[in-house]
């Protein structure tokens, strides 16, 4: 049988002119099929750990815990004995990172993204009751070609089958046809926008991409002949690894044997709650092995900025609070912050950093479209995943695509343009945070599409336009992981790669596909077999139908205080990036600003400073060289913090064992 011309069966041999064109090619057959089966595994087995065991979750967060982990298993114990057998058979460090992108390609769709698309298209009819009134005021205004027409989709996806009864298949494929375009154009949109910006973020500003530093090191090739990667014979990971995987084992035996083991019984080692002026806020105390060893990699000023904004937003809302100042806004649900002053300051400075840093990549930006649109000869894309003019293409066409959907299920054209802009400049400003802090947990401060309500009003958006809005909840609104977060953090890890690295386009397209498929079969055959109202899917009304028929009903104007609010957050988050473009010595990086608020940074802020004050002292007392040498140890930190979770889900499911979460993320 013929392979696929982007399959390498010779290596190297004749790819396109790179830095790394001695190294062995990534994109094998053996490497394909891994990544392949893999992929599958961390779809479908994320989405049936977490909505049936109720076990730990895999996928959630930006990490991509449940892809390190099988590297780690592919790494130190199936390549070993794969070249053991014969040399040959092992796999090149290519070949081991090409497997692990696809799996963190496919990593935001099992936990969130399958289980609310589900719930977007049956929320509005098998939630409808006399009280709600969403006979009237939703469904009419959902157009046909999205409607569930047949019953069984509904109650028995939430009830569970009938003896008998098999899933409905033919019922929806329809429906999943119907949303293809949108979901597909939304793929590609992101990845063509990492393709565009990577050269900028990797190359001129060189962001440090944390969350890459331990696949990187964990597929680092000894010398000939060594079976076992340098990151498996360093005593200080294994030193880092042993402390958490120790109390990951104890906690996940307390589950089962509570009277024999009471030791370890809570997730968190240290979880303390200090409340703040009669209850008015709170700080709180929770150490996590794993966020301490991502942000030991973070630059000092990054990590200190991560937490004091943490706490300076803590502290603002307790004087909000003591003051008794609050808003009178009702900006819905799907907010990653809790207090609506806050959310729109956090939104004005993700607008900023999405700007400014598109006028900082001007030049850049500028040769991009010289070179999609002209040709010009002087810009070389030739590293590139794709050619600048592909990607240019594919982010226009994609663009159109998702306007031209949402107009057509009845969204004003203007309001999918606005929309679209108000969730790229999240969820690209998103990214950038991630690549160069390396939040491995958290998620964009506001929905769009509440914003845009609060913005310009519901009476100007129509019922129609509101309804539709409110099934771009699923994808937008308390998302903690992007295929966009996944491209950035992928491409930095193929600039390695041997060779051409235009096949890994096609790669990561494959991992989205069975990723997709994989999460909506598991998510199907749970719900149908046990009924999703007695598992752990997300999909229920969220709010989101309840608040747009609240807004049918009583219409609302631009709110002006929210334009404030927004203004005073673009205008603060403005002068700290001028701050640190034009004085070296100011200490308080911006990306703290947006993100300090989130309810996530409540729990993590007290491992990001912990990480900032033992770097701080290594580089104080110890210099770069102490830095290097405890590296490893905090690598070790992160990967035994995962291992015992992922033991634990194939030990819970032989079991029968429910609710033995070992990690949160």
């Amino acid at each position: 049988m013929q392979l696929p011309s982007f399959v390498s069966t010779t290596g190297s041999k004749g790819a396109g002119k790179t830095d790394s064109t001695a190294s062995p090619s990534a994109f094998t057959p053996k490497a394909v099929v891994l990544g392949c089966l893999f992929t599958f595994v961390v779809a479908a087995g994320d989405a049936y750990g977490v909505f049936y065991l109720r076990a730990s979750y895999m996928t959630l967060g930006t990490s991509t815990v449940g892809a390190l982990f099988l590297l780690f298993i592919l790494g130190g114990l199936i390549n070993p004995l794969l070249k053991l057998i014969h040399p040959r058979a092992g796999l090149n460090r290519g070949e081991l990172l090409l497997i692990y992108i696809m799996m963190v390609m496919a990593s935001p769709l099992p936990t969130l993204f399958a289980g609310r698309f589900i719930g977007t298209i049956l929320t509005p009819f098998y939630y409808a009751t006399p009280e709600n009134d969403w006979h009237n005021l939703i469904q009419p205004h959902i157009v046909e070609w999205l409607k569930p027409f047949d019953p069984r989709l509904m109650k028995s996806f939430y009830e569970g089958l009938e003896q008998g009864e098999s899933i409905p298949w033919s019922s929806w494929l329809p429906l999943f046809l119907t949303w293809t375009p949108f979901l597909w154009a939304m793929f590609l949109s992101m990845i063509a926008s990492m393709v565009i910006l990577r050269r900028q973020w990797n190359e001129q500003e060189r962001l440090t991409y944390p969350l890459a530093q331990v696949p990187l090191a964990l597929t680092e090739q000894g010398n000939a002949g060594e079976r076992i990667s340098p990151f498996f014979r360093n005593p200080v990971m294994w030193i880092g690894f042993a402390i958490p995987a120790v109390w990951g084992t104890l906690h996940g035996l307390h589950n089962y044997f509570p009277d024999i083991l009471p030791l370890a019984q809570n997730v968190d080692p240290i979880h303390f709650i200090l409340p703040i002026f009669d209850d008015v806020s709170e700080l709180q105390f929770k150490f996590r092995f794993n966020i301490l060893g991502f942000f030991y990699f973070l630059k000092t000023e990054v990590a200190f900025s991560l937490w004091f904004f943490n706490l300076f937003a803590n502290a603002l809302r307790t004087t909000l609070g003591v003051l008794g100042v609050s808003s009178s806004e009702t900006l819905g649900s799907g907010h990653s912050i809790v207090n609506p002053i806050l959310v729109h300051q956090s939104m004005g400075g993700m607008l900023v950093l999405f700007l400014f840093g598109l006028f900082a990549a001007r030049k850049h930006l500028k040769q991009v479209f010289r070179k999609a649109f002209l040709g010009d000869p002087s810009v070389d894309d030739s590293t590139e995943m794709l050619s600048y003019r592909s990607a240019v293409l594919m982010l226009l066409a994609s663009s159109v695509v998702m306007v031209g959907w949402l107009a057509l299920a009845g969204m004003p054209v203007w309001v999918a343009l606005a929309l679209l802009f108000a969730a790229a400049a999240l969820i690209v400003g998103f990214t950038r945070v991630i690549a160069e802090s390396g939040l491995s947990d958290g998620s964009i401060p506001a929905a769009p599409a509440a914003i845009l309500v609060s913005a310009v009003g519901s009476s100007s958006i129509g019922s129609e336009g509101l309804v539709v809005l409110a099934t771009t909840y699923f994808w937008t609104a308390g998302v903690r992981s992007f295929v966009m977060t996944s491209c950035a953090n992928s491409l930095k890890l193929g600039e390695g790669f041997g060779g051409s690295k235009r096949p890994l386009f096609w790669m990561m397209l494959i991992a989205l596909a069975i990723g997709l498929g994989a999460s909506l079969w598991m998510v199907m055959q749970l719900s149908y077999s046990y009924g999703a109202l007695n598992l752990k899917i997300p999909g229920g009304q969220h709010g989101f139908y309840s608040y747009a028929a609240r807004l049918i009903l009583s219409p609302t104007e631009p709110h002006l205080w929210g334009w404030v609010n927004t203004a005073i957050g673009a205008a603060i988050m403005l002068m700290l990036m001028l701050a640190r473009w034009y004085y070296v010595w100011w200490p308080l990086h911006p990306l703290g600003y947006p993100i300090g608020p989130i309810v996530i940074m409540d729990h993590l802020w007290f491992n990001m400073f912990l990480a900032w004050l033992i770097k701080v002292v290594v580089l104080r007392y110890g210099g770069v060289a102490l830095y290097r040498r405890t590296r490893p140890f905090f690598m070790g930190m992160i990967v035994g913090h995962i291992v015992p979770g992922g033991i634990f889900l194939f030990i819970d499911h032989f079991t029968g064992m429910v609710g033995n979460v070992i990690f949160w993320g």
